[in-house]
Order: structure tokens, then C-alpha cells, then sequence
């Protein structure tokens, strides 16, 4: 108790001598109350606008939405030449983040056999367990791009982002939007979405054999692609859009089948989180080891491809127009510009000849391809070897540095090497020129046409059998070039 008290005096004391020194001064007291951390949020919100054969449809257009419920693709009455275009608008709120989409096939089933259908296609066994034995994937054909939200591709809009057929682009690989490696919207690498802002992804879609990118001029088009945009007095049209669809050639195989796939987008926070990529990332977040692409996406919409031809004797003068069609409707689905894809070509009969240098200017090559005769032998080696030294950046500044713009090789032949003399070595020559190529950083893709082709020796001038893609006739050829994939 005495201790108490003790320590109660000493305070008394401390108390009194406190107020007799105390003073009066000016004074002012500032209080900052309830301060507080929250955490912030991620919120990537989707949008869509959707036209279907040149006229909105509203049932696959939807304002800014977690996508429950949503649809990009709900039509149930395809016919061939059926053809549309969306423009998928995507937001983030709050914060900056990167972004990834992926696209799965989650069915391609032939449904029911019509009596017309099993004319086309007598392997046509519904009903079954089967979900994926139908052919309606490999007929409708897309085009993805960044867009700058008027629904219609444009000049300087790059088609070449994603195309292929349904079955092939809708197998579950994540794309890229903004990761600290690419930008589709063609910002610096290591651009993320910002906050606030509306960015575009462009898509169009053709039930049929064609589908190309006719680019429209830049210019506001306040109607999108159901406006008369080509000034034919005819709007709506898939030129109106940017784009060819054609579909006349199909047959009855894709008579009521069903193709269904899932559409995911996902944002990742960009603060503290500067090495993301989508390629290495699930959407739950969790590290994948999937590997890092080479070349980037970016770089192979940069590509130099040379396309190396087939003008022996063995074609005749219809396969030799149809070839010469193939070709130039592949060029145009490059979609040639001085900073995306440059693309020349070379041929080979007895002998070999450089036809076209690399360049930007599509109408030059097809001009080029137009000019091609047929006659002679088949001298591979010699048509690879021109496209060699075409890639070979010699200096004549046609040829880019391999970096930034890898060097693709497309030959396409239907027949077997027999030039140079002997006859006994030119197949062992001409894959000896491929091996070449590829030391020198070529990727070597190869068309075999028909049945007179050695299968097994063509895998072995091209990278691997996945780099070789067999056609029964010419007459097939412009689908295998549009399905094949530069960026794979």
C-alpha cells in the first residue's frame, strides 16, 4: 500500500509542476481517422456485337458481362455461304492485367444421317457415342484480328493473328491477348490492358471453302459490316466486313451436324507480376510447363516465306491453273504489308528459277505466279536452293534479319525428284538442300499432291511428318494452304 500512495505523490508532484510552467501557445492538431487497407479487384468484363450474313443478331450481341449465359456463336440453320462477323470488346476494371483467351472444341458430331448426307459421306453411322465424327469443324473457317471497334477489317488491321478452321484453331490453346511477351493490339511487349480502357479483338467466320481478308481502307464505317462499304449498292456482303467467304463447292457430308466449344477469357494482375505469360499459365493461375514459343507470335506474323513450286511436266494445264489459283489465294490470306509478312517464291522443273524476290507487294507475286509455264523434269534441289539464297539476307534488302521475321519454306510438288543428273541421286540431293535450309534457320513445310508422291521420303525434306500435309489432287490444295498454320 505504501507503494501505491508512493507512486501517487510522485505523480501529484509530477502534475503540479507540469501546470506551473505551463504557457499559452497557438497550437493546431490535424487527425487522420479510419485509415484503412482494402484490397483491390481484378474484373475483366466482355462485350460483343455480332452480325450474322450482313445483319446484327442480336442473340449473339451482349453489353459488358461476366459471359454466364452469353454466347459468341448460337446459330442453328447453317447453310453453305453463311458467313458473319463479331467484334469482342474486353475491359478491365480498377487495375492494370494482362490477358489470355482460349477457344475449345468440346464437339464436332455428325448428330443425325441424312439420305443426302450418306451419299456424301456413307461412313455417317448416327446414332453412336461419337461426338467428335462430324465434318462441320473443318468447313467453317475464321479470322481473328485487333480491332479498332467498328466490326470491319481494315488496312493495317493484321488478319494472320489466328485463322484456320474451327477443328484446327479451337483446341484449347491459350492466345495471348497482352502478356509480358506479346500485345495483339501491337503495343510494345510487356504492354498490359489498362485500366479503363476498351480494347477489340475482330472476328470473322465463313461456313464454306474460302475465307480471306479482303482489307476495307480506313475510314469510319458507322454501320459495321452491314453497311454498304465496298460501293456496290449491295450491303451486307462479307466484303462490306473486310473478307471473302465462299462456299459453293460444299457437298451434303456437314448436313445437321453440331460443332459446340467453350470460350474463356482471363485477366492476371499486372503489379508485381512482370514475367507473366499465358502460354506458361492455366486460368486458376497455377504454372504450367508448357514451352515458351519460338518464334514468337509476334515474329511469325513478321515471317519471310518463300513458296517453292512444282512446274514439271507432269502437271497439265488445268492442274497448272488450279495451282496457280492455290497460290495467289494464299498470298492474299498472308495479307502482305511492309511490317507483317513478306512473302516470294521460287519453281523448278529441269532447272530452277528465282521468280519472285521477297517483298510486301502481294499483286507482285501473284503478277509473278500468273507467268508461270510447265514443262521439263523435276529438279527440287535446285528450287530450294534459290530459296536458300533468298533467305540467306545477302544484302540486297529483301530478306529480313531472322529475329524478327523468320524464314518459313512452303514447297509444293506432286511428283519425285529425277534433276539433277544422275536420276539415282536427286531425291538424296534435294534433302540434303532441306537439311541445308533448316541449319540456316528455315522452317520447311511441304505440299505432297496426289499419288505419284514418295509420302514418307516428303517428311523427311520437311521439318518433321507434322510439317508435311498430303492432298489427294490439286483440286485440294487451296484448303490444305489455308488451314496451314505459319504460327504453329
Amino acid at each position: 500500500m505504501k507503494k501505491i500512495l508512493s507512486s501517487l505523490t510522485i505523480l501529484s508532484l509530477t502534475l503540479a509542476l507540469a501546470i506551473g510552467f505551463s504557457r499559452a501557445f497557438f497550437s493546431d492538431t490535424e487527425t487522420s481517422k479510419d485509415n484503412k487497407l482494402t484490397a483491390g479487384k481484378i474484373d475483366l468484363l466482355v462485350d460483343n456485337t455480332s452480325y450474322y450474313n450482313g445483319v446484327k443478331n442480336e442473340g449473339t450481341t451482349f453489353t459488358p458481362s461476366d459471359l454466364p449465359e452469353k454466347y459468341f456463336f448460337n446459330f442453328t440453320d447453317l447453310k453453305p455461304d453463311d458467313y458473319g462477323e463479331d467484334t469482342i470488346s474486353l475491359h478491365v476494371d480498377d487495375n492494370d492485367a494482362w490477358a489470355c483467351m482460349k477457344i475449345t472444341k468440346t464437339a464436332d458430331d455428325d448428330n443425325t444421317c441424312t439420305e443426302p448426307e450418306k451419299i456424301d459421306d456413307p461412313s455417317c453411322l448416327e446414332p453412336d457415342n461419337d461426338t467428335d465424327d462430324g465434318e462441320l469443324g473443318d468447313n467453317l473457317l475464321f479470322v481473328f484480328w485487333a480491332d479498332d471497334g467498328d466490326n470491319v477489317l481494315e488496312v493495317g488491321e493484321d488478319p494472320t493473328w489466328r485463322k484456320g478452321s474451327a477443328s484446327s484453331l479451337f483446341d484449347g490453346t491459350v492466345w495471348p491477348l497482352a502478356d509480358s511477351s506479346f500485345n495483339v493490339w501491337g503495343e510494345a511487349s510487356g504492354s498490359a490492358m489498362l485500366a479503363e480502357k476498351t480494347y477489340y479483338i475482330g472476328k470473322a467466320w465463313c461456313f464454306g471453302t474460302r475465307l480471306a481478308p479482303n482489307p476495307r481502307p480506313v475510314a469510319e464505317y458507322p454501320l459495321g459490316p452491314a453497311g454498304d462499304n465496298n460501293g456496290n449498292n449491295i450491303a451486307g456482303e462479307p466484303e462490306d466486313g473486310g473478307f471473302f467467304c465462299d462456299g459453293e463447292t460444299l457437298n451434303n457430308v456437314t448436313q445437321t451436324d453440331i460443332f459446340l466449344a467453350d470460350v474463356e477469357f482471363w485477366a492476371e494482375q499486372r503489379r508485381h507480376n512482370d514475367n507473366f505469360r499465358c502460354d506458361g499459365t492455366t486460368p486458376s493461375g497455377t504454372p504450367t510447363n508448357t514451352p515458351t514459343p519460338t518464334p514468337s507470335l509476334v515474329a511469325c506474323q513478321q515471317a519471310d516465306v518463300i513458296l517453292v513450286l512444282d512446274r514439271s511436266g507432269s502437271i497439265d494445264g488445268t492442274e497448272l491453273a488450279t495451282l496457280k489459283t492455290a497460290a495467289k489465294t494464299f498470298i492474299d490470306d498472308l495479307g502482305l504489308s511492309a511490317s507483317g509478312i513478306h512473302a516470294g517464291f521460287s519453281s523448278f522443273a529441269t532447272t530452277a528459277s528465282l521468280n519472285q524476290h521477297l517483298t510486301d507487294n502481294g499483286t507482285t507475286v501473284k503478277n509473278a505466279i500468273d507467268l508461270l509455264p510447265s514443262s521439263g523434269f523435276t529438279n527440287l534441289k535446285e528450287g530450294i536452293d534459290l530459296a536458300i539464297g533468298e533467305h540467306a539476307n545477302p544484302g540486297d534488302n529483301h530478306d529480313r534479319e531472322d529475329v524478327g521475321s523468320p524464314d518459313k519454306m512452303i514447297i509444293i510438288t506432286d511428283g519425285h525428284p529425277n534433276r539433277p543428273l544422275p536420276e539415282s541421286t536427286a531425291d538424296d540431293v534435294a534433302k540434303a538442300s532441306a537439311d541445308a535450309a533448316r541449319s540456316a534457320g528455315a522452317e520447311v513445310y511441304v505440299v505432297g499432291i496426289g499419288s505419284d508422291v514418295n509420302a514418307s521420303y516428303l517428311q523427311t525434306v520437311a521439318n518433321d511428318a507434322g510439317h508435311y500435309y498430303p492432298v489427294s489432287g490439286y483440286g485440294g490444295l487451296q484448303t490444305v494452304l489455308q488451314n496451314l498454320d505459319l504460327c504453329d
